[in-house]
């Protein structure tokens, strides 16, 4: 090798070296970074074809981030931070640019002012939304609540935005009771016959109360009055379904010699059907405003021709009289109260009302060889060529679960990397030196030709 190979030799290494300290102090620099992937310098050797000498100079990929392995997880007190453990990313949008998509596994995300779900520079997560069935989308879209404003109050004249559960009409009354084998008929006739707004508690032997919602999530009381019927036998009661001062239905129960129920009619005084309806339950329709017709369910249902008992229902036995449970459908409105992550990646959220709500799926993203794929742009965001990812749901088809409450930490080992900086600082060292050796020996030369 020549002394100027040698020269320029030392020069391309000291360039490649210059860049590699680079990229060790980002990686140093980065250990606390949630998400972020450590780079490594990628050299190839080459051959100067004209000149017959060796060098080096980066690999065309240059620095390259390092996919191989996971960094550690910590606990957040966020249930929206997640981190993934296993393969894949999480996708993000920018809202400023219409096709922009970003991928990263820094899992920092919380709900902006508008409701959407963001990382901390406001690029929006994404996933796939359920709707208020419970049916789970098919398109990619923003996670974004959807958020109301309260009307202004003179105590609260500014209101924030809310994120509620919406209320929902009450559908199914469910009363399953026990009225006593052994009761008297406390009234001669129908119990309607007798319904004034109210009836004299010496007139039945059973009243059932439970309150039911309608289309604004306020509740009405429904009282079910039972009184056996023995100018039809034994076995048949009389039942008053009322709300407030008005008679909604009335019908008979009928049950057989071993004390279950044997058959069921109902009578509407409101325009509902007498009939069974496709679930098998007869049902009554309240006069209150933002109602529905409610299903009757006593624990038995009309199923080809019969009357079907279900494990638990309503029977006749000689125990006594009472109403062992009662239950309804529907729900007030509900302020939020939190949220939690499944390992599927199903973001839900639980309200005062009791219900719990699944809203989204968060998707992730894989891709066949990351480290080609994907190009660093800052913040612990990558992006790709479109149409080089695979978009999936966690835990399942190779990617990997969500841990909702927790961060994945940098990847970069420290040992590592303060082992990478003292080779590196030698290689310099050694390179240098090579410099001035081949420089002191170019100065030997010069003077030789004076003479």
């Amino acid at each position: 090798m020549s002394i100027s190979s040698s020269l320029y030799t030392g020069k391309s290494s000291l360039f490649c070296l210059e860049k590699k300290m680079g990229m060790l102090g980002d990686n140093i620099a980065n250990i606390s970074t949630t998400g972020f992937r450590g780079s490594r310098v990628s050299f190839e050797d080459i051959l100067l074809q004209t000149t017959r000498t060796g060098g080096v100079r980066l690999n065309p990929m240059g620095i390259i981030s390092d996919f191989s392995k996971e960094g550690p997880t910590e606990p957040s007190h966020l249930a929206t931070n997640m981190a993934i453990s296993g393969d894949g990313f999480f996708i993000l949008h920018d809202p400023e640019e219409a096709d922009s998509t970003y991928y990263t596994r820094a899992g920092e995300f919380n709900f902006d002012y508008e409701g959407c779900l963001v990382n901390p520079g406001g690029y929006i997560v994404q996933g796939y939304a359920f709707d208020s069935a419970g049916v789970e989308g098919t398109t990619l879209t923003d996670i974004q609540l959807g958020l109301t404003t309260p009307a202004p109050t003179p105590q609260n004249p500014d209101p924030a935005p809310r994120f509620v559960s919406a209320p929902r009409a009450s559908s199914r009354l469910t009363i399953l009771s026990n009225l006593d084998a052994d009761a008297e008929d406390h009234s001669s006739g129908r119990l309607y016959d007798y319904w004034t707004g109210t009836i004299p508690s010496d007139y039945y032997e059973l009243q059932a109360e439970q309150d039911i919602y309608d289309s604004n999530g306020d509740t009405h009381s429904i009282a079910v009055y039972y009184d056996k019927d023995k100018t039809l036998g034994d076995n048949v009661w009389d039942y008053l379904i009322t709300s407030g001062t008005d008679a909604l239905a009335r019908g008979y129960i009928t049950f057989n010699n071993y004390g279950y129920l044997a058959d069921m009619t109902i009578e509407n005084y409101t325009g509902a059907p007498n009939t069974p309806n496709g679930n098998g339950l007869l049902v009554f329709r309240p006069t209150f405003a933002g109602a529905q017709d409610v299903e009757f369910d006593v624990g038995s249902r009309y199923i080809g021709g019969v009357w079907v008992n279900e494990s638990q229902t309503t029977t006749q036995f000689g125990q006594g009289s009472f109403a062992r449970f009662l239950n309804v459908d529907g729900n007030g409105e509900g302020d939020l109260m939190d949220f939690s992550m499944t390992r599927e990646g199903i973001l839900r959220a639980r309200f005062d009302n009791g219900i719990t709500s699944d809203l989204y799926r968060v998707a992730l993203a894989g891709f066949t060889q990351p480290s080609a794929s994907l190009q660093r742009k800052g913040a612990c965001l990558f992006q790709a060529d479109e149409g080089s990812s695979l978009i999936g749901i966690p835990d399942s088809s190779g990617f990997g679960a969500i841990m909702g409450n927790s961060l994945e930490k940098s990847n970069v080992d420290m040992v590592e990397q303060f082992g990478e900086l003292i080779f590196t600082q030698r290689a310099i060292q050694a390179n240098a030196k090579g410099m001035i050796a081949a420089d002191e020996m170019l100065k030997t030369l010069l003077e030789l030709k004076r003479y």
